[in-house]
């Protein structure tokens, strides 16, 4: 019995000590998966959109007649084709959408736009705004009726 153990305990050691080992050299797989990592880090910065102006827009405007001094719900979705669509509450209590398109020449942002219901259908606007991308906002926007004199201002802030 004492040698059966003494076999066992030998063969155990054994199997210990030879499955273990120590090895230290640096494998080349960390190296391949760090530059991976990198790459997909470098991929993520690279994906960001040329134009960081492009996508949603949400914040407030103050019509400048006088007829409300509450800010009211105003958006742009502005597209990579130059297209801008726009959503903002009347102070009639109605959802104005209106269609044009923009251009930005460095940190300024213009639009013409038409609005497309209501009494206000094919009413035209000219719209001007200060972009600051670091902060995400067009800011010190002006809203300017065609012909009717109509004026308003607005910030809006990036939503995506």
């Amino acid at each position: 019995m004492y040698i059966k153990n003494l076999f066992f305990l030998s063969s155990l050691s054994i199997i210990l000590f030879c499955s273990c080992s120590k090895d230290n050299t640096t494998p080349s797989a960390p190296i391949v998966t760090h530059d991976t990592v990198v790459s997909i880090i470098r991929d993520t910065i690279v994906s960001i959109p040329p134009n960081a102006i492009v996508g949603l827009w949400i914040g407030s405007q103050i019509a400048g007649d006088g007829s409300t001094t509450t800010p009211l719900y105003y958006s742009f979705e502005i597209k990579s084709d130059g297209t801008l669509l726009v959503q903002g509450s009347g102070a009639d209590g109605n959802t104005y959408y209106s269609i044009g398109t923009w251009t930005l020449n460095g940190t300024a942002f213009t639009a013409f736009i038409t609005v497309s219901n209501f009494s206000q259908a094919g009413v035209k606007q000219n719209i001007t705004a200060v972009y600051d991308q670091a902060l995400g906002k067009l800011k010190s926007g002006t809203i300017q009726t065609v012909g009717v004199g109509y004026t308003g201002t607005f910030i809006l802030d990036r939503i995506n």
